[in-house]
């Protein structure tokens, strides 16, 4: 959990990063940003960490040259050298303007901030932010003038939408920091790891999410690969596996393999089944294998909607089944020629 109720916002910056690729301009403040007063202050605090709130934590990704990683440089020099901040954060806009290349990427203003006394999970620390603003807000502006009422438009930013963010902790250093990463405009796949990956160079951290996230992924791959038809396991036993494994995670803080295997897979040869696909899951994705972790609510809400038990009928028929698959059959009705679903129900609601 993040808190900011003890934080301070210390050091800004603000620089323009167009479009590198489109000949867009790259503009450097050369001086710090000096608020005029409170408000704007206390706007910008509140634009800049309103939306850090979830247990997704980042890192830095490994590299054998920190060269390789200029974020990651920028804010060792900020944390160890404060005085350092404005010459750091114009080093960043280079970074981030050097990626800007493809078409789709949106200019706008980069944003530095230094932050104090950032509460991560019980522990105090500062904090690096840089942020980023792509799209503008028209804001109508009412206001009196001679004795009229007049009305008139302006371009501006929606302080409750940060198109992008990053919050990063100093904290675990020597594993690539603890980070926080927010991108609300990474729908099109073209540039959709832009912010992530080609400026921030980030992964997620090994957590608790990390490790609900990937396993209710997994549980879902074998679901939809293996407990196939081909493989002679009906339609309604598929969706039955994937209702109880969202079920147990949903019911549970600690995750232990021994206790999935025995409440959701029960039967040996399914057991011996997803070991084996869990160890090509791993493989696949260069995971390590681990047999309990913490379950993160947060990222079991976000795989739920994944992990549906929906049978699809030609265009015709969606069948939701939530639980008690004894009370659905499946069979064939040779007279004419089609298949079909047969449900049993004790009441009806409309």
């Amino acid at each position: 959990m993040i808190e900011f109720t003890r934080a301070e916002l210390t050091h800004f910056a603000v620089h323009i990063v167009g479009n590198n690729g489109l000949g867009e301009e790259m503009v450097l403040s050369e001086n710090l940003f000096e608020a005029k007063d409170d408000f704007i202050k206390e706007t910008l605090f509140r634009y800049f960490t309103g939306p850090f709130k979830t247990d997704i934590y980042y890192q830095f990704k490994k590299t054998h040259d920190i060269n390789l990683n200029p974020v990651m440089e920028v804010c060792e020099e900020m944390f160890s050298s404060p005085k350092s901040f404005l010459k750091q954060s114009q080093k960043a806009a280079k970074h981030l303007f050097k990626q800007s290349t493809h078409p789709k990427i949106k200019g706008g203003e980069f944003y530095v901030a230094y932050f104090k006394d950032v509460l991560v999970d019980a522990e105090l620390c500062d904090a690096v932010g840089f942020f980023k603003s792509e799209n503008k807000e028209t804001f109508l502006k009412v206001f009196e003038q001679n004795g009229n009422v007049d009305i008139a438009c302006e371009n501006g930013i929606d302080i409750n939408k940060l198109d992008k963010g990053c919050l990063v902790y100093n904290l675990d250093s020597k594993k690539g920091y603890k980070m926080s990463v927010i991108d609300t405009n990474n729908r099109n796949a073209e540039i959709a790891m832009y912010w992530e990956l080609d400026f921030l160079n980030a992964e997620l951290k090994a957590n608790a999410y990390f490790h609900t996230m990937n396993f209710m992924e997994a549980s879902r791959g074998f679901c939809e690969e293996i407990l196939v038809e081909s493989n002679n396991v009906a339609k309604q036993d598929q969706m039955m596996m994937l209702n109880k494994a969202t079920g147990y995670f949903k019911e549970r803080d600690q995750f232990k393999m021994k206790d999935f295997e025995k409440e959701v897979l029960e039967q040996p040869e399914l057991i011996s089944a997803f070991r084996d696909y869990k160890k090509d899951f791993n493989n696949r994705f260069d995971l390590t294998d681990i047999e309990e972790f913490e379950v993160s609510p947060t990222a079991v809400k976000k795989n739920q909607k994944y992990m549906k038990s929906v049978v699809k009928l030609d265009k015709n028929f969606h069948i939701y089944i939530h639980g008690r698959h004894d009370y659905v059959e499946r069979g064939y009705d040779e007279e004419n020629g089609l298949k079909f679903y047969k449900l049993y129900y004790v009441n009806e609601t409309s």
